[in-house]
């Protein structure tokens, strides 16, 4: 347990808090928005709320972003996955909260380095520096409180510690490392035979008979893609700009409040030696050790070395006690006392606090640079401008949202608004382009359930657009004239599968009987290679041809489809040990490798015990 306290503090908080802090709000909400309701039951007594469900919608989307890229579009996935991946990170997530919270992870500790993360996220600040407005404008929209955002960061970064604590161990043996290494450096002898599969069909002659008989066969397949028509209207911030009054004395206000938050942008780093109380017989043993450090350091003992000996800090021992930059909402009110009193290089007095004793070094003092009132102005007014040009538009918002209940057409929103109806027409699924990158809108145009001239508001952030269905053209079975090409190629495709199956049974009878050499003379796509000291990872062939190559043993064949369609029947030789020597030089490597893999299986172990021990309780039919 003490480990896993420690392992809970200093840096690896940050790299936790940089990796999972973002999702839970600048993700958007995702199409299964809907089915949300006030209450989902719980899972090991954690209840299950509204927000839940949409920080663990939002994570699981990050999460397949994070694999499959940026561009990946969850919600084209079927429902049933979504909902199943959604369910997983709840019951994940709530499993590891409510061990975390039994454990005592969600301390003072924790809810501080959670208030930090968010202090030095960009989207709450303005011009660098955390903006208590536009952070409570943030997450108010994304349906928080300030202080409900700060419990939830709190919940999830315990658990997702947790996790990592769990998972972290790395202690293999040098006869694992060795067995290791010993199984992936093995290497193969290989003989096969090689059936192209593009040679193949290249050499495939349809006739026009034939490629009309496919299309009459299989008329499923030549039929046109739905199309949709749409009218829209886009509201944008700067549609406001010009109703926004700057009131006044706002500008000498604002400026006011920026002079009387200057010190707040200086920046103190400074580094600590920590004794914990709990570590010693009694509080007065403690204060006795820190009196100890305070007395080297006053004959001139090097800070750096006195944490090294002395504190009981250990994330920050490797780095000199370096706790960063200070900030008076993070750390202890007594901290920022005691650096009001010392300067850059010196060092406090002893500072006690509940449970430990401190002695604090100023490393570094960078005093925020003062600007005047007229290298401000137009800053200060862009970004009033610009905040009160949101509101404005964000307030047509609830507007629009009243017109559309009140059953009202996109014309006559159009009209009110005084905002341009742009139309847009036959638009396919598979190849939707729009100006507008949103999934949403194009989740609405699609969606099986949006009705005809009935228009919704969708609010994009940075803007608000109004969207109205105006046709959907059905698919329609296309001319043969018009897909005669594509019908030409869909054959011969089928007939490539065909001749390659065909080919591969008399292959292997061809193989029994030792009659193969009549195929390579026959065929210019079938051939026969060997190769020797073949390598699990090799580009030789196919990885999914190696990867079932190695499953065989000595003098047995198999025959693999590659996924670019060829075929290989490969027969295997003989298998290749690594030497003792070659195995003693790639020793370093297979150790870091091993570490990783037991790291890996143990997170496996841990996600299984996870959903085998939950105890669910989710009153939401859609589960």
């Amino acid at each position: 347990m003490e480990s896993l306290r420690n392992f809970l503090t200093g840096p690896r908080l940050f790299i936790v808090i940089a990796a999972c802090a973002l999702p839970f709000v600048f993700l958007g909400t995702s199409s299964l928005g809907s089915t949300f309701q006030t209450s989902f039951g719980s899972i090991n007594g954690e209840n299950i709320s509204e927000a839940d469900m949409q920080a663990a919608s939002n994570i699981t989307i990050q999460k397949f972003k994070n694999i499959y890229g940026d561009d990946f579009d969850f919600n084209e996935l079927d429902e049933a996955i979504q909902l199943d991946a959604i369910k997983q990170e709840l019951i994940s997530q709530k499993v590891l909260l409510s061990e975390a919270r039994s454990l005592g992870f969600i301390n003072q500790d924790t809810i501080k380095q959670a208030k930090k993360s968010i202090i030095r996220n960009p989207a709450f600040q303005v011009d660098g520096v955390f903006d208590e407005g536009v952070y409570g404008a943030q997450v108010n929209a994304a349906g928080y409180t300030k202080d409900s955002y700060i419990d939830m960061m709190t919940d999830i970064m315990a658990s997702e510690l947790y996790r990592i604590a769990l998972a972290s161990s790395t202690f293999v043996t040098e006869t694992e490392v060795k067995e290791l290494a010993q199984i992936l450096e093995q290497s193969v002898d290989i003989n096969f035979i090689k059936l192209d599969s593009e040679i193949l069909k290249q050499q495939i002659e349809n006739s026009e008979e034939e490629i009309k008989d496919y299309y009459d066969s299989n008329q499923i397949l030549f039929y046109s893609e739905e199309e949709r028509s749409f009218k829209y209207l886009v509201l944008k911030p700067e549609d406001y700009k010009n109703s926004v009054i700057i009131p006044e004395g706002y500008v000498e206000s604002a400026y006011n409040d920026y002079l009387s938050r200057t010190n707040e942008r200086t920046e103190i780093r400074f580094s600590h030696i920590m004794i914990e109380k709990a570590n010693y017989d009694s509080p007065e043993k403690a204060f006795q050790r820190i009196t100890k450090v305070a007395d080297e350091l006053s004959n001139g003992a090097s800070f750096e070395e006195m944490v090294m000996v002395y504190s009981d800090d250990i994330v920050s021992k490797d780095s000199g006690g370096d706790l960063e930059y200070f900030d008076a909402d993070i750390f202890p009110e007594e901290f920022g006392i005691a650096l009001d009193d010392i300067s850059v290089n010196e060092v406090s007095s002893i500072v006690e606090l509940e449970e430990t004793f401190h002695i604090l070094k100023m490393t570094e003092f960078n005093e925020a640079e003062v600007m005047s009132i007229e290298e401000m102005q137009d800053g200060i007014i862009d970004n009033l401008v610009s905040s009160e040009s949101l509101a404005l538009m964000n307030d047509e918002y609830d507007l629009i949202d009243e017109m559309i209940f009140s059953k009202e057409t996109i014309e006559s929103i159009g009209e009110s608004l005084s905002k341009p109806i742009i139309e847009v027409t036959g638009k396919k699924e598979t190849n939707f382009n729009f100006s507008i990158d949103d999934s949403r809108v194009k989740d609405f145009i699609f969606s099986p359930d949006s009705e005809i001239a009935a228009p919704v508001v969708i609010n994009l952030d940075d803007s608000i657009i109004v969207i109205s269905l105006t046709s959907i053209k059905e698919p329609t079975l296309q001319d043969y004239k018009d897909v005669s090409g594509e019908a030409n190629k869909l054959l011969s495709e089928s007939k490539t599968i065909e001749k390659k199956n065909l080919l591969v049974a008399e292959l292997d009878t061809a193989k029994a009987e030792n009659t193969l050499q009549s195929f390579f003379e026959a065929y210019n796509f079938i051939t026969e290679e060997s190769f020797v000291e073949v390598k699990r990872y090799s580009s030789l062939l196919p990885q999914e041809v190696i990867q079932e190559v190695f499953k065989i043993a000595p003098g047995n064949s198999i025959t693999v489809d590659s996924r670019s369609g060829d075929v290989y029947i490969v027969d295997l030789i003989n298998v290749n040990k690594p030497s003792s020597e070659s195995i003693d030089m790639l020793y370093d490597q297979y150790n870091n490798f091993s570490e990783e893999r037991v790291s890996s299986s143990i997170s496996s172990v841990i996600n299984q015990e996870i959903f085998e021990s939950a105890k669910v309780n989710l009153n939401n039919l859609v589960f």
